[in-house]
């Protein structure tokens, strides 16, 4: 067991090594910056809680909210219009189509 671990340790180093020489930095570093900039960065809200769903919702309900809230905050909406929340609404929208794999 404890030479799959070296080999594995090995290996692991061969790839940091590999990685510095094209990116500048290794992955370890890489992994340690994005590791901190989570810490730093505020918890994003629940996309479901943005949107006013409930996590079980089906997809097209997704896609229909999405529709209604973007129209309704939309910029060129005069009445409604929101920049703010039309870009909070639509990263809401995109992370659970990631989630979700909706196209």
């Amino acid at each position: 067991m404890s030479t799959i671990l070296k080999e594995v340790d090995e290996l692991a180093q061969q790839l940091d090594h590999l990685a510095a020489e094209f990116t500048g930095e290794g992955i370890f570093d890489r992994v340690k910056r994005g590791l901190k900039n989570a810490q730093e960065q505020p918890t994003a809200e629940d996309p479901y809680k943005i949107l006013g769903l409930d996590p079980n919702c089906i997809p097209s309900d997704i896609v229909y909210t999405y529709r209604q809230l973007a129209k309704k905050y939309h910029p060129d909406n005069r009445e409604t219009g929101n920049v703010a929340m039309f870009k909070k609404v639509t990263a809401a929208y995109q992370e659970l189509c990631l989630l979700r794999g909706i196209k």
